[in-house]
């Protein structure tokens, strides 16, 4: 069986660290993706294929998605969305550019690093997208 990969952003705690250790551990080939440098050492040296990856920067996503291929000869079985971050604050306390800043990470850089990915798996037939949200995307606070 050959190995299926996994493309998983936001890998540097929580529920991205989580996911990209757990699916290691079943077979598949997890790149695991953080915005800094330091995170992407520390991902390595917990023996995962780790690269860097600002989802609020095109470049970033075309470089990374460019190294997944060639890692892999041209294929992707599955992208695991899961890096963004909240904005905490009243309303009335945030300013204009820190939410467009967020709305780069969490929306846009989130639908580009997907929109690259579609065609790989058009063409090879198969593939999967996971779109992770927090609990305040139901709630709230």
């Amino acid at each position: 069986m050959d190995q299926k990969s996994i493309l998983i952003t936001g890998c540097s705690s929580g529920i991205g660290l989580c996911v990209a250790e757990g699916l290691r551990q079943r077979g598949y080939r997890v790149f695991a993706t953080a915005r800094k440098a330091a995170d992407v050492d520390m991902l390595a040296g917990r023996g995962l294929e780790s690269l860097q990856l600002d989802i609020a920067d095109p470049e970033s996503i075309r470089c990374a998605v460019d190294e997944v291929l060639r890692r892999t000869g041209g294929t992707l079985y599955a992208l695991f969305n899961n890096g963004a971050y909240g904005q905490p604050g009243a309303v009335e306390d945030l300013e204009r550019e820190v939410l467009r800043e967020q709305f780069e990470s969490n929306l846009f850089g989130t639908v580009e690093l997907t929109n690259r990915v579609i065609p790989i798996m058009r063409a090879q037939g198969h593939g999967r997208i996971i779109m992770n949200s927090s609990v305040l995307g139901l709630v709230a606070l």
